[in-house]
């Protein structure tokens, strides 16, 4: 194989792909990048058996060829590079590729391209389309309640179910809830749940983001999902098992509503919980609402308190606490000027959506378990 690419354009889809290549493993073929050059183009691609990312860049190939490159080395030696001419050729005798640009050459030990694994193919015509700036928003927003737990696999995905022209993704690590519906731009024949790695979802969202796409296409199949974006198409396995029937959690009725400004709310819990920095456990964050008023405060033994007032819409008097990061996760991730607050006990689950002067429906809500907070026992 021998082919001249630029080495900026080049460059930087090899520096995408470096992002799916096994980091782990013992298979010196997955620490490697599959370069395969075919008329007109260089098509990229790496793995680590649970995501793959494939991508393709200009290239002059004056002769075909496929050959696995040792991701680092190769990455740190274009990265460095001046803008120009690359002239890759594997030279297949001797197992090495050697990269020449300008007066500067180097010669890479290469593995066979035999041993590289199968990638997944793209079928144009199971695939359907959404809007890549909704699918990243969705994905932002219920991120901040996937499990970073690996010993619970399931938590650690995003439950997206497809149904019509409606999209739903779903998180849980058992102490709070995130649901977000959204509309997609090609309707979904039947229904379909799938748990996503959150982290590869993330991925997807960085590509995009790195894109001049509008959409972005999906196909579902029974143990992976492919996201073409482009000309880049990423891959991940599916986990297997039994997502938390999360309807259940979700109480249905409230006793209580009282709405906050967003903002003002943000800022003071930002503040409040430099009182809960780092400890173990987590100290609480207050609320203790009054006509007119709601406290936010943190009683820390080590550090101190702290105490500030906003105006919200209570009328009497009641008081509950959450874990602060908690807490601020949902405050943040509400869009609208004022923050909805839905309660019934102190010691069980409440829910935070958007919220304002008119309640409306929205495709957003946030659930989260109180804790208890001695200093106010």
């Amino acid at each position: 194989m021998r082919a001249v690419c630029n080495t900026d354009q080049f460059g930087r889809k090899l520096a995408l792909v470096s992002r799916g290549v096994s980091t782990r493993s013992t298979v010196d073929v997955l620490g490697g990048i599959l370069v395969e050059g075919t008329e007109g183009e260089l098509r990229l691609s790496a793995t680590d058996m649970d995501v793959s990312i494939q991508t393709t860049s200009p290239a002059e190939v004056e002769e075909d060829g496929r050959v696995v490159i040792p991701a680092r080395i190769f990455n740190d030696i274009v990265r460095s590079l001046p803008i120009g001419d690359l002239v890759l050729e594997y030279e297949a005798a001797e197992g090495t590729v050697r990269l020449a640009a300008g007066r500067n050459e180097y010669r890479i030990r290469a593995y066979a391209a035999d041993e590289f694994p199968g990638l997944p193919v793209f079928e144009a015509s199971d695939a359907f389309a959404i809007s890549g700036e909704v699918l990243v928003e969705t994905v932002e927003k219920v991120s901040r309640s996937y499990s970073r737990d690996e010993t619970r696999p399931v938590l650690t995905g995003i439950l997206v179910s497809f149904e019509g022209s409606r999209l739903r993704m779903v998180t849980t690590d058992s102490y709070r809830l995130s649901i977000k519906e959204t509309d997609i731009v090609s309707s979904f024949e039947g229904r379909r749940d799938a748990i996503i790695p959150a982290r590869a979802m993330q991925e997807v969202g960085r590509i995009f983001s790195g894109s001049e796409e509008e959409n972005i296409e999906v196909v579902l199949g029974e143990n992976q999902a492919l996201f073409r974006v482009g000309d880049v198409l990423f891959g991940t396995r599916l986990i297997e098992g039994n997502f938390p029937e999360y309807g259940r959690l979700l109480p249905e009725r409230f006793e209580r509503e009282i709405s906050v400004p967003r903002e003002d709310l943000m800022g003071t819990l930002r503040r409040v919980s430099l009182f809960a920095q780092r400890q173990t456990p987590p100290v609480p964050v207050t609320l203790s609402f009054s006509e007119g008023e709601v406290e936010v405060s943190v009683r820390s033994q080590e550090i101190g308190e702290a105490h500030e007032k906003l105006p919200a819409t209570s009328e009497e008097e009641f008081q509950i606490s959450f874990n602060p990061g908690y807490l601020l996760d949902g405050v943040s991730a509400v869009d609208s000027e004022r923050v909805l607050f839905r309660f019934n006990e102190s010691l069980k689950p409440a829910l935070i959506v958007p919220g304002g002067e008119k309640e409306e429906d929205d495709d957003f809500l946030y659930l989260i378990m109180p804790m208890r907070d001695p200093a106010h026992v």
